[in-house]
């Protein structure tokens, strides 16, 4: 299997691929909808066949192309790895931004109202940034739970 993340590097790749997201398309149709010629479509085709990204359906001497799920399934697992490591991060930063908007929400009400307000912004930010961390975990567990089955059909 040729790597999903190669197989879409070129742009004209993923034109391919955004064509063949509206419908299933013949050789022909490809190369009048993204006005690439033949030799570029044939090229792209191939890789992305044998990335698992596009497959094709023979109907006598037609050829139809439609998007295949097997490659897609393995890059947005990639994705789900990467992207749970990075929610972490952007969690604690979250939190953080929040608990300095608290203070400077605070000051500004108690000066606006003249008054001394009997919140602590520090620890309502901690707070919220537990409660951040625990649905990240929560995050974490679910996308384990998750399983995709893929139905392949044999020709």
């Amino acid at each position: 299997m040729t790597d999903v993340f190669q197989a879409l590097a070129a742009p004209q790749s993923r034109r391919i691929i955004e064509e063949l997201a509206g419908e299933p398309k013949t050789k022909a149709a490809l190369i009048k909808s993204t006005k690439l010629s033949e030799a570029s479509v044939v090229k792209h085709m191939n890789v992305l066949v044998a990335a698992e990204l596009v497959k094709v359906e023979k109907k006598g001497r037609t050829e139809t192309y439609s998007l295949n799920r097997v490659g897609f399934t393995e890059a947005a697992k990639w994705f789900g790895k990467v992207g749970t490591a990075n929610l972490g991060a952007r969690a604690d930063d979250l939190a953080e931004t929040l608990g300095e908007l608290g203070t400077s929400l605070k000051n500004w009400l108690e000066k606006k109202l003249n008054v001394e307000l009997d919140v602590d912004p520090e620890k309502a930010g901690k707070e919220l940034g537990k409660k951040l961390s625990e649905a990240k975990q929560g995050a974490k567990k679910a996308a384990k739970q998750v399983k995709v089955k893929i139905k392949t059909k044999k020709s």
